[in-house]
């Protein structure tokens, strides 16, 4: 899912507790995550040589973050058990992390105050930089906000605003859903050696590797730098990609039709060729990006476009498994022919699917 995708579904987006509660607890995750490296970055010789850091930056960010993650993590539950306070702490978990966005970054880089900045345009280019990069979470967040507020709650009564006809028999085919699920043996559509999501694994692989080259000069020596670096740089960059060759459980009593490289999103996580891998079986599509594998079954997913529009950026794979996003975009080269073979894949296997 991708920017605009994610801004569609926070605006017009049927309300789901679930899917709201899923994504507070990574927020939460996040900030307990982003508290820590808060907490430990700033402490490190590189930044505390080239950055005037206020000494009561790492404990304020650690407790300032720390206690959104918990608002978060406690919204999630309140979230899913449709308790009117969850969405309510959920709102003001947004408020509060959005504020922290802000404030933090000023307070590293108070000369951001001093704005407009003297000494011409070239002098007001970061400026441009901090408006785009709170524009990527201030848009999130204004529409999440009201996003939260329209999730039902218990004892709510019915209105046309939040129980539309549309909405009731989506919700009605979840539970159908569900039901079955539960009936048959519980399938895994998940494969990872990292117990959480892309965006848990991918703060992990840049912030693991930089602390060591921060360990490294400090206790070693700058010199020793060259000898770790590239060992890292193979590793971050290379290896996502030789885990996407790698046969995984998946392919196992599985026909292969197709596979293809390429780029592709993932809530706020973009990555560019060749990190995401899509296979094409006779049931299902294997998506492969940064050390996870997800399937998800052609009869599971909702429906792709027929074609290609000049100006889409891939074919949007949504589904509400467990474990797995519920909203993936994959984009490579020949996009309508990428299209073209999941669509007969997909027609093939409903065709000769028996009728309900």
């Amino acid at each position: 899912m991708g920017f605009i995708d994610l801004i569609q579904e926070l605006r017009t987006g049927a309300p789901n507790p679930k899917k709201a509660a899923k994504t507070m607890k990574f927020l939460g995750w996040g900030c307990l995550f982003g508290g820590l490296w808060n907490f430990i970055l700033p402490q490190t010789e590189p930044f505390k040589a080239d950055f005037h850091i206020p000494a009561s930056y790492p404990y304020v960010a650690l407790i300032a973050f720390i206690a959104v993650g918990v608002l978060f993590l406690i919204a999630a539950r309140g979230v899913l058990e449709l308790e009117p306070w969850g969405k309510r702490f959920g709102q003001a978990a947004v408020i509060l992390l959005l504020a922290e966005i802000i404030l933090f970054p000023l307070m590293i880089l108070p000369e951001f105050m001093q704005f407009p900045a003297g000494g011409g345009i070239s002098k007001n280019i970061p400026y441009v930089f901090f408006a785009i990069a709170l524009a990527q979470f201030g848009l999130p967040a204004y529409f999440g906000f009201r996003y939260l507020g329209r999730l039902p709650v218990k004892d709510e009564p019915y209105d046309v605003a939040q129980y539309n006809p549309e909405n009731i028999s989506r919700s009605l085919s979840e539970r159908m859903n569900e039901r079955t699920t539960s009936q048959t043996v519980e399938a895994k559509y998940k494969d990872s050696p990292f117990p959480f999501g892309i965006m848990g694994t991918f703060p992990l692989l840049i912030a693991v590797p930089l602390l060591l080259v921060f360990a490294t000069e400090k206790y070693v020596g700058p010199e020793s730098i060259g000898l770790v670096f590239p060992g890292i740089i193979l590793f971050v960059f290379l290896g996502p990609t030789i885990f996407n060759y790698l046969p995984s459980p998946f392919e196992k009593n599985r026909k292969l039709l197709a596979s293809f490289t390429g780029g592709g999103s993932i809530f706020l996580f973009h990555g560019s060729v060749p990190f995401f891998r899509l296979m094409v079986y006779g049931d299902a599509l294997e998506v492969r990006v940064m050390f996870h594998r997800f399937l998800i079954p052609f009869d599971r997913m909702e429906d792709f476009p027929n074609k290609i529009g000049f100006f889409s950026t891939g074919i949007l794979i949504k589904s509400d498994l467990p474990d797995v996003p519920s909203s993936i975009r994959f984009s490579g080269f020949g996009m309508k022919k990428i299209l073209g073979v999941v669509n007969e894949a997909r027609s093939s296997f409903i065709a000769a699917s028996p009728a309900p």
